[in-house]
């Protein structure tokens, strides 16, 4: 018959002698577990120690992979050049071509350009639309005419672009490509740089490669139209200085006199020589005034030519120009332009705003950038191929490659503060979007939670090395 279990009051219960045996062997289980524990206070101690050092250092590979610092390299930051305002921005650009062509084509393979060697700027892809071949940095190859020089980031004539490829393109047929891309950049400020900084024409011409002195197709200064803006700068500008800084301050106030910003035919090439830019018979009046013209493309042109013929070293730019608005707005893109570099003896190479076209701009910005712009290159040029001829109808010239047949057709860029979607940098700007004080409290929980979980696991494996006691001998049978 079972028996029936009833709570009563133990509190002067006084155990049989069987009873008092299994006591006795529950204390010294107790005992042992209290004495076991206590051995191992120490070796708790250290896993604790552990454990928070596992996870400062995830934090610290957290933070290196997730929250990187995004410095722009400031290895060639001329000392008399200061860059302030540094900004991360996300930029999104796409390029619609045509396939200017009667005849399909298997595969048509073109790049664009993202970023040209500088020292306040940098860039790094993020995605593509659709799938690209692969990005890398090039140069100018001038035996091939083609940017297909491998090179590294910092060699001076870098690209860094982005290949696509296009299969089963029709005649006429319109194609897209998308990018994203991170944008480090700073705004630049020249106004340290003065003519006392600087060497003069010799010292230059023996300092750099004289690539960055030759004559091009577009910069043709020893054309009778270059030359007489020339002897005119020499004379009445910077009346026959030899510092560099002096010659190119004197040719931007020739600009400043002599030339206003208006559209010039230039199609198809969309590009004029300087001879043209600079010829006294292409003139518009302006006031009563006869003065040459152009926009920033043709500014620039003329402007190399003239620094070359100078004998000062000196690029061309292409790029983006964004400006910050402030308040809610932030920053916004501005536009395409155009800009040159100059080497500057003493100093190094400077980027120079030429687009100058009255008194009051040159003022202003005299020998640099507009210092409330950040100035994106994305192409820089130091040689050029002469166009090829248009082809007649009925007589086709030399065999085109497929991509010689693409017009740019639109064109358009974006810039925000926030990540696209759908990219790792969405995750990062989350992460680094969080305030210091959330991540303090999660990472206080965290240990906690950790610290929990080892000691819940050690007394587990504590109280598993305990044998359990021996069942209570059987009671002896009543005689």
């Amino acid at each position: 018959m079972k028996k029936a279990y009833v709570r009563q009051d133990l509190s002067s219960y006084q155990p049989s002698f069987g009873a008092q045996i299994v006591l006795k062997d529950l204390k010294l289980i107790e005992t042992n577990k209290l004495a076991a524990e206590v051995g191992s206070k120490q070796e708790v101690d250290e896993m604790r120690k552990k454990a928070l050092a596992i996870l400062i250092l995830a934090m610290g590979v957290f933070a290196t992979i997730f929250v990187p610092m995004c410095e722009v390299s400031t290895a060639a930051i001329p000392d008399e050049v200061r860059l302030f305002d540094r900004r991360t921005l996300y930029v999104h650009g796409y390029m619609v071509f045509r396939y200017n062509n009667n005849v399909s084509s298997d595969s048509v393979q073109f790049s664009i350009p993202l970023w040209a060697n500088n020292y306040w700027s940098d860039v790094s892809l993020l995605k593509t639309q659709p799938i690209a071949l692969g990005s890398a940095y090039s140069k100018y190859n001038v035996v091939s005419e083609e940017n297909d020089l491998p090179a590294n980031k910092g060699d001076h004539d870098a690209i860094y672009g982005v290949a696509f490829e296009f299969s089963d393109v029709k005649p006429y047929q319109e194609i897209k490509a998308e990018v994203w891309f991170k944008l480090s950049i700073s705004k630049v400020d020249m106004s340290l740089v003065l003519s006392e900084h600087v060497g003069d024409v010799s010292t230059a011409r023996a300092a750099v490669d004289t690539k960055y002195i030759e004559e091009e197709y577009y910069w043709d200064y020893n054309t009778s139209s270059v030359q007489k803006v020339i002897e005119e700068i020499n004379a009445n500008y910077s009346h026959g200085s030899e510092n560099v800084y002096d010659i190119v301050y004197a040719t931007i106030n020739w600009f400043s006199d002599n030339m206003v910003y208006a559209e010039h035919e230039d199609y198809p090439e969309q590009r004029l020589k300087a001879s043209q830019i600079l010829n006294e018979n292409e003139t518009i009046n302006v006031g009563g005034v006869e003065k040459r013209y152009g926009v920033c493309r043709h500014f620039t042109d003329a402007f190399v030519a003239i620094m070359r013929g100078f004998g000062v070293p000196t690029n061309l730019f292409n790029g983006l120009v964004f400006y910050d608005m402030g308040g809610n707005v932030g920053v916004i893109f501005s536009g395409g332009h155009a800009w040159c570099e100059v080497y500057m003896p003493n100093v190094g190479w400077v980027p120079v705003e030429v687009t100058i076209s009255d008194r009051y701009l040159r003022d202003i910005i005299r020998v640099g950038l507009i210092s409330e712009y950040y100035y994106l290159p994305i192409y820089k040029e130091f040689a050029h191929p002469a166009p090829k001829p248009p082809e007649e109808p009925g007589e086709p010239g030399e065999p085109k490659e497929p991509y010689e047949y693409l017009v740019g057709a639109y064109w358009g860029w974006g810039v925000s503060e926030v990540p696209p979607a759908g990219t790792l940098e969405t995750i990062i700007y989350a992460i680094k979007s969080t305030p210091v004080m959330v991540w303090i409290l999660l990472a206080v929980i965290l240990v906690l939670i950790v610290d929990n979980v080892l000691i819940r696991r050690k007394i587990k494996a504590l109280t598993s090395k305990v044998a359990p006691p021996p069942p209570p001998p059987p009671p002896s049978p009543t005689p």
